[in-house]
């Protein structure tokens, strides 16, 4: 399943997407090393992020973080994803926290978030 058929599933839950980029210096740091040791297959590998969130409340959210994977000999994985619900009431740290799954497929993120048909926007 590709981050784009995710994107538009999740935006049907009211859930908007933010993604993060790499670094400039770490992709430079990246390159360099790549060229000046002629390999392909490096074990760092530097990694995008993206984030969806769905507003449930003044201080409530849903989120979804997604990180990109890769084996351990540099091929390319695909993004797992961590589904949590956060309160911020105060501060910049959680007050609370509830964890609905980590280290998800898109598959297995989509099934859960299916499980909350409630939060389903209405087409107008």
């Amino acid at each position: 399943m590709n981050q784009k058929y995710l994107k538009e599933e999740l935006k049907k839950y009211g859930f908007f997407y933010l993604e993060g980029q790499i670094p400039e210096r770490q992709a430079r740091q990246f390159l360099t090393v790549k060229k000046l040791t002629q390999r392909e297959n490096l074990v760092f590998i530097p990694k995008k992020e993206v984030c969806f969130e769905r507003i449930l409340s003044k201080h409530t959210s849903l989120y979804i973080e997604g990180l990109e994977r890769y084996s351990d000999s540099g091929v390319y994985l695909g993004y797992s994803y961590d589904f949590y619900k956060a309160t911020y009431l105060f501060n910049s740290q959680p007050s609370r926290l509830k964890i609905y799954g980590t280290q998800l497929s898109a598959k297995e993120l989509l099934y859960l978030v299916k499980g909350f048909p409630f939060l389903i926007i209405a087409k107008e």
